[in-house]
C-alpha cells in the first residue's frame, strides 16, 4: 500500500473531481470548527490539486486552487460534471455541499478557482429538522443533473438541476415521503438511472424507483434497529448491492442480490471487530472493495473470496501531534481512536486511487495498485480491455470491450506497392509482354524519364519475331528513308551527269602505255601495283577484280589501307568485306554506339550477334557508360549482365531512401520478370537476384499478397524456404498453384523427441554402475554384482524375447505381440528365457575402464541374442533346439505349434493339422506374415516412396493438410479421422509394396484428376476399384472416399 498525498489538518467530507482534465483535484468540505474553543466559524469549501501524477521520483505536495468560506459546516458533498446542457455552460461541473443547517449549496466549482464571489449557483431548503447527511449525484450521463439528497429528518429528495438557478425538488415516493429514521447514505443505481437506494438508521435499506414514484423494496438490513452505515451498487451487475452495518456486536458487511431474496443476503463479509463506518466498491474492478471502521482498520477485500486481502496502516504515531499525545497519556491511548478513518472514496479516474479521511484531520491518497494483486490475480484495470495482433499477410486481428468479436483485418502498409503490383500482374496475366513493355515506354517518356523509356523499347523489340529491323529503326536507321534521301541526293562537286570532278588525278600517256604492256602479257598484278603508284586507286580496283581472288583480296586490302583515313565509312566496310566485326567493335567509338550496334544487327551472323552485342557492352562498360552497355546486354539476352545496370539503380534508390524502396524493388523485378520471359521462364537466377525476388515476394505477403508472392519464392535461402512454408499454409495457399502442384519442404528440422527404451536405460544403468565399481574394494564389487544380477533377472521377464516387437491393433487400438523373424503374433506378451547368471569371479578383481566394462556387456548381450536367433532358425530347419520357450512362461511347451515336437514324440492325432510330404512335419511358410499397418500419419515425415510412387504422397498430402485445417462440425471431424487413416494406410503399402502394379497406376491417375479440380473422374476411379479390389484394401479405400467427397465440396 502506497500513500501518495496527504492534506494537513483538514477534518473534512470530500468528493472526487468528475471531470477528466482535472482528475487529480478533490473537494474539501469542512466538517468540523477546528478551533479550540466552542465557537463555530461556519466551515470552508476547497479545491484542492493531490498531484497524484507528479513526476517520478518528486515528492507530491497537494495544493489548493480555489476555496470559498461558508457560514454553516458540511455534513455530504457532492460533484457533478452534468447533463449536455449544463456542461456546455459549467466547465468543471457543479458541486453540492449538504449543510448542517439543512440547506443544500449549489456552487460552480469553475469560479471558485477564478471568481469565488459569483460561485454560488442555488441554494435548497426544503430539508427540515437537521442537516444533510448524504447526497449524490446520479452517475448516468443523460441523468447527471439529479442530485439525491437524505436529511436526518428522513426524507428523501430527487432535485433536478437541468436550470441549476431555479432547482425542481420533488419526493422519490409521494405516499412514503419519509424512511423513519436518519438517513446515513444515498447511491444510485450504476446500470438504471431511475433507481436510488438510501440507508437509514433503523436499520432499512430503501430502493426507490423514480418512473412508478413507489419503493421497489425495502431490505430489513439489521434485526436489532442498529444502523446502516453505509451502502454501495455493484458498478456491473445493478441488482447486487452492499450494506454495511454499524453495529459493534455484528460488524459486518452484506452482500445483497435483489433478484432472488430481499430478506437474506446472498454473503456475509466478516473482517471488522467493531462497526463499518464507511465503504466504496472500486468502479475499475467490481471484486475489489474498501471498508473502514470503528476498530480503526480499513480493508481492502476481495470479493470473490469474500476476505479481506490488506489492510491500510493508520497514520504513524510520529505524525500525531503533541497535543493528542499528551490526551493519549493521560486518559489511555485515546489518539489512537483519532486516526480512525470515517470515509473511504475511489477514484472515479485514476485507477486504484483511493481517498481516506480520518478523525485526526487528515485526508489522504493511497495507491493500491501493488496490494491488489496479493489475491492471486491482476486487478480488471490491469487487464487490457481491447487488443491487435498483427499476423501473416497484412492480417490484423483485433478486439475490444465493448463486443463480444474478434475482428479481423486486413492493414496495408504500403498502398502505392500493392496497387503497382496488382496493375503489373494484370497486365502480363494474358502473356502481351510486348504491349506491356509499350505501355510502359508510354509512362516514362510522360515521366521525362529517357533511360527508362529506352530500356522497355529495348525489351519490346525483343519480343518482336522481326527483332533487329525493328532495332536498326529504334536507333534511328530506317532503311527506306535512308535509301531516299540517298537517290536524291547530288555533290555541289560533281557534274550534274554525274561525271568525275576534272580535278581528279588521271593517269600519264606513259602510264597508260605500261599499263596496257603489263595487259598484254597477263601482268595484271604489275597492272594495278603501276595504277597504285599513280593514284588511280579505281583502275586499280577494276583492274584486280580480272586477276584472281588473290590478286583482289590484296588490292582490297592495299586500297582500305591507303582510303580509311580520308573516308571513314570505308572501315566499316571494310570490316563487313573481311568478317572482323569484333575488331570493328574493338576500335569503335563509345559516344557513337548506337552506330556500331546498327551495323551489328545489320551485318552480324545470327550466331555471331549475342557475342558482339555482348562484345560492345564489355566495351561501353569499361568507358563507364553501364546504362547503354546493359542495352547492348539485353540485346545478347544476357540477363546476368543487364541486370548489373539495374541493381546499382536499386542500390542508389536504397540509400537515397534510407531503407529499401519498395517501388524501386518493384521496378527491378518488373524488367527482371519480363527479360526472363525474353530469354526462357526456367532460366535459372543467380543468387543474389533470387534473394531481391525474396525481399519482394515478402514485401508483397505483407501486403496481403500472398498469390503474387509465391510466384517470386525463387530463392533457397532458409528465409524464402520459410515464408514459402507460411504461404502454403496460408488461407490463400491452396489458390497458388505453384506451391500446391509442388509442396514446398518444410524448412525446419524436426527434433523426434522419444521415451528412452528400457533397454538402453537398463545400458545406462549398468555402465554408470560399472564406473562406480572401478573405484571400489573387490567386497564392494561382489555386492554391486549381486544387485545387478538380480535387477537383470527382476527386469528380465519385463523384456520381449529377440524378434518380438509390441505392435497397436489400428481398429481396437489393444497392442498385440509379432515376431518378425517366425510371422507368429500373440496377443499376450512372450516371455524371455531367464538367462543363468554368471559367476562371480574367483582372481582378485582387476580394474578396467568403464568404457571397456561397458563394451564387453554390450558385446554379451549381442553374443546372447545371436544365439536365441540361431536358435530358432534351426528350428525353423527341423531342428530341436535344447530348450524350447513356453508361451506362457509354466514350463509346458505344446506340439501344436511345435511340428518337431510332433515328430520326435508322435502326438500328431487322427487328424493332421500340418500340410507336409511326412506326418508331424509341419510345412513352415518361408514368407513371414506381415504385421498390420497403423493408421496413423505424420504429414511431416510420411513414408519413403520410391520415384515411381512418390507423386501419390505429394498429391495427397497437400490435400491432407489443408483439409484438416478447415475441419468443422462432428460429422467433418470423424470423415478427416477416416482420411488420415485411409491415406497412411495406403502410403504404407506402397512403400511396403503391398499394392499390385495394376493397382498403383489407377491410383496415380485418381490423384492426378483430384489435383486438376477433377473430382468426379477420381470418384470414378475410386468406385471401380472398389468393385475389383475391395477385399484387399478396404482399409484405404474409404478414406479416400471421404476424402474426394471433402475435397469437392471445400476446394474448388
Amino acid at each position: 500500500m502506497t500513500r501518495i498525498s496527504q492534506v494537513e489538518d483538514r477534518g473534512a467530507v470530500v468528493a472526487w473531481s468528475p471531470i477528466y482534465s482535472h482528475a487529480d483535484v478533490i473537494a474539501l468540505g469542512t466538517k468540523d470548527s477546528g478551533g479550540v474553543g466552542f465557537d463555530d466559524y461556519g466551515g470552508e469549501l476547497e479545491l484542492c490539486d493531490m498531484k497524484i501524477t507528479c513526476p517520478e521520483g518528486s515528492q507530491p505536495t497537494p495544493q489548493v486552487i480555489g476555496s470559498i468560506k461558508t457560514t454553516t459546516r458540511f455534513s455530504s458533498l457532492g460533484w457533478t460534471p452534468g447533463n449536455a446542457s449544463v456542461a456546455d455552460n459549467f466547465k468543471m461541473g457543479l458541486i453540492a455541499g449538504g449543510m448542517t443547517d439543512g440547506k443544500i449549496n449549489i456552487w460552480d466549482a469553475e469560479s471558485i478557482v477564478s471568481s469565488p464571489s459569483s460561485a454560488a449557483v442555488a441554494s435548497i431548503d426544503n430539508h427540515t429538522g437537521g442537516a444533510v447527511s448524504a447526497l449524490q449525484f446520479n452517475p448516468h450521463p443523460t441523468s447527471a443533473n439529479l442530485l439525491a439528497s437524505g436529511g436526518s429528518d428522513g426524507g428523501v429528495l430527487i432535485t433536478s438541476l437541468e436550470k441549476p438557478d431555479q432547482p425542481n425538488v420533488f419526493v422519490p415516493a409521494p405516499d412514503q415521503p419519509s424512511q423513519g429514521a436518519e438517513i446515513t447514505q444515498i447511491g444510485w443505481n450504476t446500470q438504471v438511472a431511475h433507481i436510488v437506494a438510501s440507508a437509514a438508521k433503523n436499520g432499512t435499506a430503501f430502493v426507490w424507483d423514480l418512473r412508478a414514484k413507489k419503493p421497489w423494496c425495502e431490505l430489513r438490513c439489521e434485526s436489532n434497529y442498529s444502523a446502516v452505515s453505509d451502502l454501495a451498487w455493484n458498478p456491473n451487475q445493478g441488482l447486487h448491492l452492499l450494506t454495511a452495518s454499524d453495529d459493534d456486536r455484528n460488524p459486518v458487511i452484506k452482500l445483497w442480490d435483489l433478484r432472488s431474496s430481499t430478506t437474506i443476503p446472498l454473503a456475509t463479509l466478516e473482517g471488522h471487530t467493531q462497526g463499518v463506518l464507511s465503504m466504496a466498491w472500486c468502479p475499475h474492478d467490481d471484486t475489489l472493495l474498501m471498508s473502514c471502521g470503528k476498530d480503526n482498520r480499513t480493508l481492502l477485500w476481495d470479493l470473490t473470496t469474500l476476505k479481506p486481502i490488506v489492510e491500510i496502516p493508520s497514520s504513524d504515531h510520529d505524525d500525531t501531534s503533541s497535543a493528542n499525545a499528551s490526551s493519549s497519556a493521560v486518559y489511555g491511548n485515546l489518539g489512537s481512536s483519532q486516526q480512525k478513518r470515517f470515509d473511504v472514496q475511489w477514484s472515479p479516474h485514476r485507477r486504484g486511487v483511493v481517498s481516506t479521511c480520518s478523525f485526526d484531520r487528515k485526508v489522504q491518497a493511497h495507491s493500491v495498485i501493488g496490494v491488489a494483486t496479493k489475491c492471486g490475480r491482476p486487478p480488471k484495470w490491469m487487464k487490457t480491455p481491447g487488443g491487435v495482433s498483427c499476423g501473416f499477410g497484412g492480417t490484423v486481428t483485433s478486439f475490444g470491450a465493448t463486443h463480444r468479436f474478434i475482428t479481423i483485418n486486413s492493414h496495408i502498409e504500403q498502398p502505392e506497392l500493392k496497387q503497382a503490383s496488382m496493375q503489373f500482374e494484370y497486365q502480363i496475366s494474358g502473356g502481351d509482354y510486348a504491349g506491356f513493355c509499350g505501355t510502359m515506354v508510354e509512362n516514362a517518356t510522360k515521366a521525362s524519364d529517357h533511360k527508362e523509356a529506352q530500356v522497355w523499347g529495348f525489351m519490346k523489340i525483343i519480343f518482336d519475331t522481326n527483332a533487329r529491323e525493328l532495332l536498326l529503326k529504334y536507333l534511328g536507321f530506317d532503311s527506306d528513308k535512308i535509301s531516299q534521301i540517298a537517290s536524291e541526293f547530288v555533290d555541289n562537286g560533281a557534274a550534274a551527269d554525274g561525271t568525275a570532278n576534272p580535278s581528279s588525278p588521271s593517269m600519264s600517256e606513259k602510264a597508260e602505255d605500261i599499263v596496257k604492256e603489263a595487259l598484254l602479257v597477263g601482268n595484271f598484278e604489275a597492272a594495278v601495283d603501276c595504277c597504285f603508284r599513280n593514284g588511280n586507286l579505281a583502275d586499280a580496283l577494276v583492274l584486280a577484280s580480272c586477276g584472281g581472288a588473290e590478286l583482289w583480296a590484296k588490292t582490297q586490302a592495299e586500297y582500305f589501307a591507303r582510303e580509311a583515313q580520308k573516308r571513314p565509312f570505308l572501315s566499316i566496310v571494310s570490316a563487313v568485306i573481311h568478317n572482323q566485326l569484333e575488331d570493328l567493335v574493338a576500335a569503335s567509338d563509345p559516344s557513337k554506339w548506337q552506330e556500331t550496334l546498327a551495323i551489328l544487327s545489320t551485318y552480324g551472323k545470327s550466331e555471331e550477334f549475342p557475342l558482339l552485342c555482348l562484345a560492345l557492352g564489355n566495351r561501353l562498360e569499361g568507358a563507364g557508360d553501364g546504362a547503354s552497355a546493359s542495352l547492348c546486354f539485353m540485346c545478347a539476352l544476357n540477363l546476368d549482365r543487364a541486370v548489373k545496370h539495374w541493381k546499382t539503380q536499386l542500390e542508389k534508390a536504397d540509400q537515397v531512401a534510407g531503407k529499401r524502396d519498395l517501388l524501386a524493388l518493384h521496378s527491378f523485378v518488373q524488367k527482371v520478370t519480363v527479360m526472363l520471359e525474353a530469354i526462357g521462364p526456367n532460366t535459372q537466377l543467380d543468387s543474389e537476384i533470387a534473394e531481391l525476388f525474396s525481399d519482394y515476394a515478402k514485401a508483397l505477403s505483407e501486403q496481403g499478397l500472398l498469390v503474387y508472392a509465391s510466384k517470386y519464392c525463387k530463392s533457397d535461402s532458409q528465409q524464402c524456404n520459410e515464408l514459402k512454408d507460411r504461404i502454403y499454409r496460408s488461407k490463400d495457399g491452396r489458390n497458388c498453384s505453384n506451391l500446391m502442384a509442388s509442396p514446398p519442404a518444410f524448412p525446419y528440422t524436426l527434433d523426434k523427441v522419444e521415451i528412452i527404451p528400457v533397454a538402453s536405460v537398463q545400458a545406462q544403468v549398468q555402465h554408470e554402475e560399472t564406473q562406480q565399481q572401478a573405484t571400489t574394494t573387490q567386497q564392494q564389487h561382489d555386492v554391486s554384482q549381486q544387485q545387478q544380477q538380480q535387477q537383470q533377472q527382476t527386469n528380465g521377464v519385463a523384456q520381449l524375447p529377440p524378434g518380438w516387437v509390441a505392435l497397436q491393433d489400428p481398429s481396437t487400438g489393444n497392442t498385440y505381440y509379432a515376431n518378425q523373424t517366425t510371422g507368429e503374433s500373440s496377443w499376450e506378451m512372450p516371455r524371455a528365457v531367464e538367462s543363468v547368471a554368471a559367476p562371480a569371479p574367483s582372481q582378485q578383481f582387476s580394474q578396467h575402464t568403464s568404457t571397456e566394462a561397458y563394451q564387453q556387456q554390450q558385446s554379451t548381450a549381442q553374443h546372447a541374442t545371436e544365439q536365441q536367433t540361431t536358435q530358432q532358425q534351426s528350428t525353423l530347419n527341423g531342428a530341436t533346439p535344447s530348450k524350447l520357450v513356453s508361451k506362457y512362461g509354466d514350463g509346458f511347451v505344446t506340439s501344436s505349434s511345435h511340428p518337431e515336437l510332433g515328430e520326435q514324440y508322435g502326438n500328431v492325432g487322427t487328424s493332421n493339422p500340418y500340410g507336409g510330404a511326412r506326418s508331424g512335419i509341419a510345412a513352415v511358410n518361408s514368407t513371414p506374415a506381415k504385421p498390420p499397418i497403423s493408421g496413423n500419419l505424420d504429414p511431416n515425415q510420411p513414408p519413403a516412396l520410391s520415384a515411381e510412387y512418390q507423386p501419390i504422397s505429394d498429391g495427397l498430402l497437400p490435400f491432407v493438410t489443408y483439409l484438416s485445417s478447415v475441419v468443422t462440425g462432428a460429422k467433418e471431424k470423424k470423415e478427416m479421422v477416416e482420411i488420415e487413416k485411409g491415406v497412411a494406410i495406403l502410403l504404407k503399402k506402397l512403400a511396403r509394396g503391398d499394392i499390385d502394379s495394376e493397382i498403383a497406376p489407377k491410383v496415380m491417375t485418381m490423384v492426378t484428376a483430384m489435383q486438376n479440380r477433377d473430382y468426379g473422374s477420381a470418384a470414378a476411379i475410386q468406385k471401380a476399384l472398389v468393385n475389383s479390389d475391395w477385399k484387399e484394401h478396404k482399409d484405404w479405400l474409404r478414406g479416400i472416399k471421404f476424402l474426394i467427397q471433402f475435397a469437392s465440396k471445400r476446394i474448388i
